[in-house]
């Protein structure tokens, strides 16, 4: 059987569509009322819709339906719906008429619960499936370790969570830790917590109760995850080594552009560094004018290029600068020709700071500056910092990460610590890093919300333990020092800079 629709601005001319392509005879199967265009809901018109066919004289018999045997419709002529239309414009038998539009109404409104509750309670029962195949998993798991289930691959329980650690294993599972990696951690702290305990028996016999040793599962907990944490690494400037060079790279909107505030005003207000900037962000709207306002409140200077010649040149233009960032274009992590655009500029940047870098170093008689490896040409002039959003899911910070690795990423950066589900992610994908972090961004305030990763302080946000560590740490070494911050220039300019942030 064919179906068709017809729309129309009213009852009437929908029908009369219908009767011009189908006679009256047709079977009118569904009737409502839509709102197309307009903006926003504003302005938007009526269109009445009609499902008809020409022949239809049998339904498949809907789920739940009483009765046995097949299912006849109720059938609606053209003809009987056209006098409907004539009773609601105010025809002939208008009450009549009106009485059997409400009736259809009716009609439709329970046909379509009806379909709406057949397919809540199908979806009720795919959940039930999938929660007792899991259930089933974790039992034959259990009752046999390492078979192979048919149809759903190798079941590889992960290792039993010690009732010592519970608490902790929730813990690390509500901060979005992956319950791989969640188990692994629990698992090696027990295993470190049986260490401490032998040594303690070695020493002979000591009287100990047992709710003091349970006071070392945090320490070992700690120590466990500090170990799968890469090292920070934040920005270093070698006196004689020429103007150190740092860019910034990664997907859009993970704040990039926010993060070199933060590190130009660390620099340039605390540590009282020539600081300067470069964007090759030409596709982002206001990018530049974003970038320009911070340069402007902390008396920077900023260059727009649009070249990786243009960048080579800019960049020996500001070879007299302690530090230079660079600010680049969000890049997909699935667009593989911007990538290429990317690295072409970064490969012009690594070739221009390595240069000056041997230059400097000549000059300066510290003998020859280490050169860019075939390997991953990289070097020490020229920083790339890759920097990824914890608001992201961890399987997409991975693919960032893969996609990202081929342009040469000598950091990483996390930022939106305040705004991400659980700091779990950050384990989740730096146990997993090749490279060393650099720096956490917590907030919006310049130039306070940023701070070095230090290993110990993710490991206890981790854990959700309380800090041992400055919550704040500064960028820099000399950024500690009191006498250097407390400045009203200092602060009037990061409170400008916050009002743009």
């Amino acid at each position: 059987m064919e179906l068709k629709t017809y729309q129309g601005k009213s009852m009437a001319e929908a029908l009369e569509k219908v009767k011009q392509d189908l006679g009256r005879g047709a079977v009118i199967l569904h009737t409502r009322t839509i709102r197309r265009g307009g903006l926003m809901g504003v302005g938007a018109r009526s269109i009445v819709e009609i499902t008809a066919s020409k022949d239809l004289t049998l339904l498949p018999r809907p789920e739940g339906s009483p009765g046995r045997g097949t299912y006849v419709p109720r059938r609606e002529t053209l003809s009987s719906r056209t006098r409907q239309a004539e009773a609601s414009s105010g025809g002939p038998r208008s009450t009549e008429s009106a009485a059997a539009n409400r009736g259809a109404a009716s009609s439709d409104t329970l046909a379509q619960i009806s379909s709406s509750t057949s397919a809540l309670r199908s979806e009720m029962e795919e959940l039930r499936t999938m929660v007792r195949q899991l259930l089933d998993r974790e039992q034959s798991a259990k009752a046999s370790p390492g078979r192979i289930d048919a149809g759903l691959g190798p079941v590889r329980p992960g290792p039993p969570i010690p009732e010592e650690l519970q608490e902790y294993y929730t813990k690390l599972i509500q901060n979005a830790v992956a319950d791989e990696l969640a188990r692994e951690v629990v698992s090696r702290a027990k295993e470190r917590l049986n260490e401490w305990r032998a040594r303690l028996q070695a020493v002979g016999p000591v009287k100990t109760e047992p709710l003091d040793f349970q006071k070392l599962i945090p320490d070992a907990l700690l120590e466990v995850v500090e170990r799968m944490l890469p090292t920070a690494d934040p920005v270093q400037l070698q006196p004689g080594r020429g103007t150190k060079f740092v860019a910034l790279v990664g997907p859009t909107g993970v704040g990039k552009t926010t993060t070199i505030a933060k590190l130009a005003a660390q620099f340039k207000l605390r540590d009282r560094k020539r600081v300067g900037l470069i964007t090759t962000d030409t596709y982002r709207i206001a990018a530049v004018a974003q970038l320009k306002a911070y340069a402007d409140i902390l008396s920077v200077p900023l260059e727009v290029v649009y070249t990786p010649d243009e960048l080579a040149e800019t960049m020996r233009k500001m070879q007299g600068f302690d530090v230079v960032l660079i600010d680049t274009s969000g890049r997909s992590q699935k667009d593989t020709e911007h990538l290429g655009d990317l690295q072409a500029f970064l490969e012009k940047a690594r070739e221009t700071a390595a240069a000056q870098e041997l230059e400097a170093t000549a000059a300066s008689g510290e003998g020859q500056a280490p050169q860019p490896t075939a390997k991953d040409g990289r070097c020490s002039a020229l920083e790339t910092h890759l920097v990824l959003s914890c608001t992201a899911h961890s399987n997409q910070l991975q693919q960032v990460l893969e996609k990202f690795s081929r342009v040469g990423v000598d950091r990483v950066v996390f930022t939106k610590l305040d705004e991400a589900v659980g700091v779990g992610v950050i384990l989740n994908i730096a146990h997993r890093l090749d490279v060393q972090l650099s720096y956490l961004t917590t907030g919006q305030d310049v130039p306070d919300d940023i701070e070095v990763g230090s290993r110990r302080r993710l490991a206890e946000l981790v854990l959700n333990l309380p800090s041992s560590t400055p919550t704040a740490a500064p960028a820099s070494s000399s950024a500690a020092e009191p006498s250097r911050v407390a400045s009203e220039p200092v602060k009037k300019s990061a409170s400008a800079i916050n009002q743009l942030a």
